[in-house]
């Protein structure tokens, strides 16, 4: 490609990869919340300690995982949902490969429906009263599992990916009937996925705690879960950067002698600068928020904008890779077609419609739950364990009913 993604293609083309890009866009920000989310609760249960009965509930260290065991069940719902957009599109830009990698990996493939629905069950079972009575370790098992049926859905989306891309490896996997075994690309891949998942949800969870409770927009204040939030972040944009070195390394081992490399064709290039951009501007303004040990409004509106510039041209440079090894040009034809259905329309109607919804519900909740904060924090005295109290003072069975 020798022109800005997504121009050089037919007008159709151009208009299913700008909308599957915005839309995969937004299934990663919010895919990000409940995989590193579900994470960070597990190894929170196992080795926080708890709350301080002298020490305010949204202040505690515990304070963001009581916080992201009320909402990962919401978040898992709403992230399937803008998943489907995204998988359409992918759908028609790709037909004949992506069914392909379906039906090679067939009994895995199929997997992903039942293990999401375990690992959808099993986040609401960890937000119940019961399991708050649990013992840490059954607890944090229950996250784990939880972790591991999102891990395996995301195992195998990276292998499906990557299958789709081997052509050259179709008829021997047809023929043996196996499933092809992880490889280095493979695995170098999903990690990094997993690590840039880690600021992302870090974004959206620092946002969550500096809308909760007295102290939230305080200038200054020695606040633990600031503190390990901050730690978090830095600590997953140094994994997601180091993993990216390693996967460019792998990438270009892989390359032909001669070739030029997908990251720095003219379609990708300027992308692959704002994807740097954007994590600067993250790690510049989590590294504010640690040392100052405040939700800095500032700060946070920076990690915000670095976050949508990273997720969105991480997406860009994404597809240009896939676009270096898939012949899409010669899917013009039937992208045209695609286009002048009639399902574009309903498409965009429902869109818009369903978008509206979702912003409704998340404003009433917000509300909601700040007036059962404003009631409760009177009563607010003391800290039961390391997640019910700060919980409660969260608004702990409130929001993501």
């Amino acid at each position: 490609m020798n022109t800005l993604f997504p121009f050089g293609f037919s007008p159709a083309t151009q208009l299913y990869l700008s909308l599957y890009v915005l839309t995969f866009a937004v299934h990663v920000v919010l895919m990000s919340y409940v995989l590193a989310g579900t994470g960070y609760v597990a190894i929170s249960a196992l080795f926080t300690r708890p709350a301080r009965g002298d020490e305010p509930a949204e202040s505690s260290p515990v304070a963001a995982s009581a916080l992201l065991i009320d909402w990962l069940p919401f978040a898992l719902g709403v992230a399937i949902t803008a998943g489907v957009a995204p998988l359409l599109f992918l759908q028609i830009l790709y037909k004949e490969s992506f069914y392909t990698a379906n039906l090679l990996l067939f009994h895995r493939w199929m997997a992903i429906v039942p293990v999401l629905i375990v690992g959808f069950y099993l986040l609401y079972l960890r937000k119940s009263e019961t399991a708050r009575r649990w013992p840490r370790a059954a607890r944090a098992a229950v996250s784990m599992v939880a972790f591991g049926c999102f891990g395996f859905t995301a195992w195998s989306w990276t292998g499906n990916h990557l299958l789709a891309l081997d052509r050259a490896a179709w008829v021997s996997l047809y023929e043996s009937g196996a499933t092809p075994a992880p490889s280095a690309e493979m695995l170098t891949r999903l990690a990094l996925w997993g690590a840039a998942a880690v600021p992302i949800m870090a974004a959206v969870l620092g946002w969550q705690l500096r809308s909760r409770g007295p102290r939230a927009g305080t200038e200054r204040g020695d606040d633990a879960a600031v503190i390990a939030v901050a730690r978090v972040a830095l600590l997953g944009l140094a994994a997601s950067v180091a993993l990216a070195y390693l996967y460019v390394y792998l990438l270009s081992q892989q390359r032909a002698s001669g070739q030029t490399s997908p990251f720095a064709s003219a379609a990708a290039r300027p992308y692959v600068w704002a994807l740097v951009a954007g994590v600067a501007a993250q790690a510049a303004a989590w590294g504010r928020i640690r040392l100052g040990r405040h939700w800095s409004r500032g700060a946070l509106v920076t990690i915000a904008l670095g976050v949508a510039t990273s997720v969105l041209a991480g997406s860009v440079v994404r597809e240009s890779l896939r676009l270096s090894r898939v012949d899409v040009g010669a899917l013009a034809a039937l992208h045209q077609e695609a286009a002048g259905s009639a399902g574009m329309v309903g498409f965009l109607i429902s869109a818009a419609l369903v978008a509206g919804v979702a912003a409704w519900c998340l404003v009433a909740t917000r509300r909601a739950l700040r007036g059962r904060l404003s009631a409760q924090a009177p009563a607010q005295t003391a800290v039961g364990d390391d997640e019910g109290g700060p919980s409660a003072a969260l608004g702990d069975r409130g929001g993501a009913e």
